[in-house]
């Protein structure tokens, strides 16, 4: 069942010519130096990294060596033996990469292919997007059957495999093409996230939605079927226009469920009402692009133009 629909961009955006990525694995690097020296040095031809995944600074002889009892420990050695060999050469990851970045550079032609770099955290770390780096701990995505997982609960847990990185990433570079007013209320922040997921969705037309928002297919069946009961108790609550940010953090936070609307219904269930806002909304306006979409700033407009009214559609 296709619980959102894929729209006239994402077919447009399939088509787009695959892009070139610098794709560097910064962990086998990492990975084969000796001696503190050799990371500090190395550090210091990279300050990039350290500053951006670590907020440190190479020069920061207490940092350096932290992170050298990382990747000298002979227990963090055998796990990322054991990454390597559970990721190997990575060509899946540089082919989606090269896809999504493509079709993003041909909707958005100023778009600046950024580098990605693999690197190994000893799992304190998992990513990081900016504008012109993205930074993969490799070992936080190795999957269920990894011999060390995230500290994380098991319904976050759940989302750090493999398949789920390159959805995040351009999810997380959705944030630049999303124009949003300056209120604080909840329907602003379900509106925010509805549009991130659909930039994602156009990006990578032939992924799962379940890889782009992280809920179990169980889940968004779950919610499709119920959304009657979701948006009666959101407009029974008024929460469209709640601004108090723990009320909000409820229903658009990390939560294995939100008993408020009842014991089944998942955490960031506003994540998902917003998507399906917007899904109505493109359903309802065909003749207006995801680039137009994402500039509407008033999300009562967007919520007025979708005639969303919480009703299963067949």
């Amino acid at each position: 069942m296709a619980l959102f629909s894929c729209g006239e961009d994402s077919e447009k955006s399939s088509e787009a010519p695959e892009a070139e990525v610098k794709f560097v694995r910064f962990d086998k690097e990492l990975m084969s130096l000796q001696s503190k020296e050799e990371l500090q040095s190395f550090l210091a031809e990279n300050p990039w990294y350290s500053k951006s995944l670590y907020r440190a600074f190479p020069e920061d002889t207490s940092f350096v060596s932290h992170l050298y009892d990382i990747i000298s420990h002979p227990g963090s050695r055998a796990f990322y033996e054991e990454v390597d060999s559970t990721f190997g050469d990575l060509s899946d990851l540089k082919a989606q990469f090269g896809k999504a970045f493509g079709n993003i550079k041909a909707t958005y032609p100023d778009f600046k292919v950024p580098s990605v770099y693999t690197t190994f955290t000893g799992l304190e770390n998992d990513l990081f997007v900016g504008d012109s780096i993205v930074i993969i701990s490799l070992e936080a995505f190795a999957g269920p059957e990894a011999s060390y997982r995230p500290d994380q609960p098991a319904y976050i847990q759940n989302r750090y495999q493999r398949e789920y990185i390159v959805p995040t990433v351009i999810r997380l570079m959705a944030g630049p093409y999303i124009e949003s007013n300056a209120g604080s209320d909840l329907l602003n922040d379900m509106i925010f996230f509805g549009k991130s997921f659909e930039f994602t969705k156009a990006m990578m037309p032939g992924v799962a939605d379940s890889l782009i928002i992280a809920l179990p297919d169980s889940s968004l069946q779950g919610n499709w079927y119920n959304q009657d009961i979701i948006w009666a108790h959101f407009i029974d609550k008024q929460l469209l226009y709640e601004q108090n940010h723990r009320t909000k953090e409820k229903y658009i936070g990390e939560r294995p469920n939100v008993p408020e609307i009842g014991p089944a219904c998942p955490g960031r269930v506003g994540q998902w009402l917003g998507w399906r806002i917007i899904d109505k909304f493109r359903t309802e306006n065909p003749d207006v692009s995801l680039q137009e979409l994402l500039k509407i700033k008033d999300p009562q407009e967007i919520l007025r133009e979708s005639k969303y009214r919480g009703l299963v559609e067949e």
